[in-house]
């Protein structure tokens, strides 16, 4: 993961003071483990066995409480840098994850409860760093330099995700629980950060040089956030129920799963990448085309169903996160005024992690009213409902969000 930071083409090509080159590092380090508590989802249906006792939807929750205790910090993340160093947030989160991934890796087989403790420290690893990353870009970074950073961003998240994903897959294969062994990594990024990222002071608002409403949010924030929070809701079907539908139709165990999660850690990071090029080329089409990529791969996955189809769909999913999630957030940010881009992209971090955390509440209310012995028709709806989101963004765009994106 490290190796894949230093020799990013991307990273050597800008040049950049030797300052802001260690700032880099740490950013893109902390931003490489991000999706890390995604390594829980290859082996969901190992944990279904090993505590054959408890019902699908409580063995869901050790994917879905990182989304929640992400949604409560990554919100909380954004006021708090106003009066503690980001530097500090960030140890301290990276810590939390450390912390979280050794209690499942050696307490997590005795009882689920350890797995949810587990699973609540990653959260606040996760909701902390998912904000101080955008965040630090933000504080550090402006203009093109700025969306590039987000889209480095979200690379390296996908890239680390991938690396992270794989490994876990093949880790599990003895035993599940040895899948957390890849927590680990939060050691080297936590050296990282103690030596390249400066203690900065937090920003306070200048009462008397700006304007009155510039330590409020607007409604293109708000607005954002409200469909970021649906696309999360939407998209976190694939991630809570793939592992379930490979051990059902018999395809492979958790490391199949684990490969199907890299393609579209793989697909996110190419999309990132390449995220200026597509920025500036679907300008206000970015986040629609994104939505209806993830819908179409939900689509195929019910559809087909074949083991290359859901291959496929991967790739579409990883395309679809990978150029909505950076895109939203550089909206919301470019929004505000400089002291107010860490609530604003921590509003819209929280509204994803809801989004994740009540979906697989959502989904399995409705799959079970509709086909209570079929719960791939999840996938079909998430689908459905993807594609209507992405015309609806498209028709609000014009109302809400017209003015802002022709500046």
């Amino acid at each position: 993961m490290i190796q894949l930071i230093k020799s990013s083409h991307y990273f050597r090509k800008m040049e950049l003071p030797l300052e802001k080159k260690q700032i880099k590092l740490a950013i893109l380090s902390i931003a490489s483990l991000l999706m890390i508590s995604m390594t829980a989802s290859a082996i969901l249906a190992d944990i279904e066995l090993h505590f054959p006792y408890l019902e699908a939807s409580v063995i869901q929750m050790v994917l879905t409480l990182p989304a929640l205790l992400g949604l409560i910090f990554a919100f909380a993340a954004g006021p708090l840098s106003m009066r503690i160093s980001k530097k500090s947030l960030v140890i301290f989160s990276l810590a939390s994850g450390l912390a979280g991934g050794l209690i499942a890796l050696i307490l997590g087989p005795l009882a689920i409860g350890f797995l949810f403790l587990s699973s609540v420290l990653i959260g606040v690893a996760q909701g902390i760093n998912a904000t101080m990353t955008m965040a630090l870009i933000t504080d550090y970074f402006t203009g093109d330099e700025s969306g590039a950073m987000m889209g480095l961003q979200s690379a390296f998240l996908n890239g680390g995700s991938m690396i992270l994903l794989f490994t876990s897959g093949l880790l599990a294969y003895g035993k599940w629980n040895h899948a957390y062994l890849v927590y680990l990594a939060f050691i080297p990024v936590l050296l990282i950060v103690i030596k390249n990222l400066p203690h900065d002071r937090p920003i306070r608002p200048n009462r008397q040089n700006t304007p009155a409403d510039s330590g409020k949010l607007n409604v293109s924030v708000y607005f954002i956030a409200l469909f970021i929070f649906l696309f999360g809701s939407f998209f976190f079907v694939f991630q809570t129920n793939i592992a379930l539908l490979i051990v059902s139709k018999g395809y492979g165990d958790a490391t199949l799963s684990g490969m199907i999660n890299t393609a579209v850690a793989a697909a996110g990071m190419i999309t990132g990448l390449q995220y200026g090029n597509l920025k500036r080329r679907l300008k206000t089409m970015a986040i629609p085309i994104g939505i209806g990529a993830v819908g179409l791969g939900m689509g195929v996955i019910y559809i087909q169903g074949s083991l290359p189809s859901i291959f496929v769909a991967a790739i579409l999913v990883g395309f679809g996160i990978g150029i909505v999630m950076p895109t939203g957030i550089f909206l919301a940010a470019n929004a505000v005024q400089k002291e107010m881009q860490s609530t604003a992209i921590a509003l819209v971090t929280a509204a994803v992690n809801l989004g994740m955390f009540i979906s697989p509440l959502l989904f399995n209310t409705v799959a079970f009213q509709t086909d209570g012995e079929n719960f791939s028709i999840k996938f079909i709806i998430s689908s459905i409902c993807l594609l209507l989101l992405a015309v609806l963004f498209v028709i609000c765009n014009q109302i809400i969000l017209k003015n802002f994106n022709s500046k």
